[in-house]
């Protein structure tokens, strides 16, 4: 066997079903063996960042590690960008870096560079192969360095000569490659009781989910853990979906990307109990949160980010859905019941300011051409299905998403939260699409986003990935251009041209659709979602609309 097949061996006991790649001479043994092993798909993007984004947006709808493979120097590189997407949003990755053989490493040869020390900051762990004998552990070790704790990207550097080392088969495992593992941890019972005894007594109380209940899988006993206690629940930006946000217990998403109202209540709560969430600068609007008698609690998986933001009152280190599962019971004992609580007079009250918020957004002129932002968000959300995955870009009409779209699903909801980076959306979308091809999965994407991927719809239409893209076509950078107009009276480097999007995607092979008009929106979008193929809508929106938070927050 070759070191190539030992890897993909490798791949196969993991249960890979996709390797999103590129080509190169340092990829050549590896994609040969991915040839000869049928149960995988290779799919070919054209930039890596693409490539890797597509492992991780398959990785956030699954829970499970998305695999990508690049070539040496440049194209290794230019994963920096998506492994830093995942690694602040803790998905898992197995980013396989093929490299020069090991006697060019170092002798500045072409595409030579330092392939391990750029990652090592973006990733949970960095190796490089020296011996195909050594694949099989190494192998399973990312995997599991990957999945278990809290998730994360991953580098395995395979230089050339390893991949076409050839090998005798090693001998039979007496047990399987890869079986059950797993790193739940089950949080301290007294403290448990302590959490839960102590927002039972606060009398303005607040859950604060964040995406680690959804990487904990542990949404339905979120669910009823709120119920059960009458609770009201927030969640972050990163953390959308954990909790369903037209339940009646739902207060908004505090923070630069969301309600003003649930920020409001966030600020006014005299018990904080975080569950999953990092308590980030994005939830806390720049590291301003309650006042500083209130009991904040945070439970996460990570031991680094307990207190590492705020002093905090109680910190366990436990997996959400442990502790969720715990929490419970011991609430069950207290109340001295099981079934749901009536919304009380507080948890009423926020749902309702949530409530105007959101028909408030909506209080503009819906028939205003340029479109506004909201009037097409409107839309969308009377047209998607409830289900729908929405992959949400960065810039001005991500704002306007996470103020007024609702999100009813757990991992239904996909953008680059902790590391900001736009070219994230498109392709998320296509590999969430991958992850679940019976649910619409739609690109809620700025016109600047979009243009930085764009070239990937062939890869789209290639693939028969079937996302419906919406562009929110500005021909600007509006939020920068938006701070540079508060900040200094006029903007520079932020205004350009644009192709026709529509136009691009029919010489792509997808369907494109213009759409100038608000009464060209819904027929648009039901047409798109109803094509058996790729499609975009090229919508062009308000440039000037400011959101509900004015400036950003900054």
């Amino acid at each position: 066997m070759r070191g190539s097949d030992l890897l993909v061996q490798s791949l196969v006991d993991a249960g890979v079903k996709y390797v999103f790649g590129m080509s190169g001479h340092a990829t050549l043994p590896v994609l040969d063996s991915i040839a000869g092993e049928t149960g995988i798909r290779f799919i070919l993007a054209k930039h890596e960042q693409t490539l890797a984004t597509m492992a991780d947006g398959y990785a956030r709808v699954t829970l499970q590690p998305g695999v990508c493979v690049t070539h040496s120097g440049p194209s290794s590189a230019n994963l920096l960008v998506s492994l830093g997407s995942a690694f602040r949003d803790s998905s898992p990755i197995i980013a396989i870096t093929c490299n020069e053989e090991q006697s060019r490493l170092d002798r500045d040869v072409m595409n030579g560079w330092d392939q391990l020390t750029p990652f090592r900051s973006i990733t949970k762990w960095s190796a490089q192969v020296r011996s195909a004998k050594d694949i099989p552990r190494i192998m399973r070790s990312a995997f599991n360095r990957a999945r278990l704790g809290r998730p994360g990207p991953v580098q395995v550097d395979m230089p050339l000569d390893v991949a076409s080392e050839e090998i005798d088969q090693p001998p039979a495992m007496k047990k399987p490659a890869y079986g059950s593992y797993s790193s739940r941890v089950r949080p301290d019972p007294d403290l448990t009781s302590k959490i839960v005894s102590q927002l039972l007594r606060s009398s303005r109380p607040l859950i604060l989910a964040g995406g680690g209940v959804n990487w904990s899988d542990a949404t339905a006993e979120l669910t009823e853990f709120a119920e059960l206690t009458g609770l009201p629940v927030a969640g972050t930006t990163g953390g959308r979906g954990v909790f369903p946000e037209t339940h009646p217990l739902f207060i908004g998403v505090p923070g630069r990307w969301g309600n003003r109202s649930a920020s409001e209540a966030l600020k006014e709560s005299d018990c904080v109990l975080a569950v999953g969430s990092r308590f980030s600068d994005v939830t806390t609007e720049n590291w301003r949160l309650v006042d500083p008698s209130a009991t904040l609690i945070q439970v996460d998986i990570d031991p680094n980010e307990i207190a590492r933001q705020y002093p905090v009152d109680i910190g366990l280190v436990a997996d959400c859905k442990m502790f969720l599962q715990d929490a419970i019971q011991i609430a069950k004992q207290v109340l001295g019941k099981s079934g749901p609580s009536a919304v009380g007079p507080r948890a009423k009250t926020l749902n309702e300011r949530l409530t105007a918020e959101r028909k408030r957004l909506v209080d503009v002129d819906l028939d205003a051409v340029p479109i506004s932002t909201r009037r097409l968000l409107k839309d969308i959300g009377e047209t998607i299905r409830q289900d729908a995955i929405v992959a949400v870009g960065g810039g001005r009409h991500s704002h306007f998403v996470g103020q007024q779209l609702p999100i009813h699903t757990p991992r239904s909801s996909l953008r680059s939260v902790g590391f900001g980076a736009i070219g994230f959306a498109f392709p998320a979308a296509l590999g969430a699409k991958l992850a679940s091809p019976s649910r619409q999965v739609l690109c809620l994407v700025g016109d600047g986003d979009f243009s930085m991927v764009m070239q990937d719809l062939e890869t789209a239409v290639r693939e028969k990935i079937n996302v419906t893209t919406v562009v929110f076509n500005d021909f600007s950078y509006s939020s920068v251009k938006i701070l540079q107009g508060h900040h200094f009276g006029r903007s520079i480097g932020v205004d350009y041209t644009n192709p026709d999007f529509a136009k691009f995607a029919e010489i792509c092979g997808a369907r494109g659709f213009r759409v100038e008009r608000p009464s060209e929106i819904k027929p648009a979008l039901e047409a798109s979602l109803r094509e058996n193929r790729p499609s975009v809508l090229d919508v062009i929106i308000d440039p000037v609309e400011k959101t509900d938070y004015g400036v950003f927050s900054r």
